[in-house]
């Protein structure tokens, strides 16, 4: 398999995601996007590896009474992170609990963490995991508040 580096990575999920999502109502900016409907906000944040190789995508979101943001509650729906939030989880983790890193290259320490994958490959999965895993799970929250 061919490592790929960050810019390769980052540029397969500008092509790939980011329109995907824009597709799905999400704006904002890479690494950070949100949808607002109907004051339900919908959080994601792609994060780098600060060793290189990998990346995980973290999902939270603020509910109309913002009860699920802890810092800075007023924030306006383009600003909001999901480091402000409570509730979040990892995208590929098994149910949304514990931890998961996409792959793509060794880290600067030269380790693979998971099994590498080509970035148009992850960005494939990243998608359907996005259909499949992230718009039920926050559709649910939704519904909830």
């Amino acid at each position: 398999m061919m490592n790929a580096d960050r810019p390769t990575m980052e540029k397969a999920l500008k092509e790939h995601c980011i329109p995907f999502l824009r597709q799905r109502g999400f704006k904002g900016s890479f690494p950070d996007l949100y949808r607002d409907i109907d004051g339900f906000v919908s959080l994601i944040n792609f994060q780098f590896f600060s060793s290189g190789g990998s990346f995980c995508i973290n999902i939270s979101f603020a509910d109309k009474k913002r009860e699920n943001i802890y810092f800075r509650k007023e924030t306006e729906p383009k600003k909001l992170r999901v480091s402000q939030a409570r509730t979040h989880a990892r995208l590929g983790a098994a149910n949304l609990v514990g931890d998961h890193w996409f792959c793509f290259d060794k880290t600067n320490y030269g380790e693979y963490r998971g099994t590498p994958q080509s970035p148009p490959d992850i960005a494939v999965e990243i998608n359907q995991l996005v259909e499949q895993i992230a718009i039920p799970w926050w559709e649910k929250h939704a519904a909830e508040r």
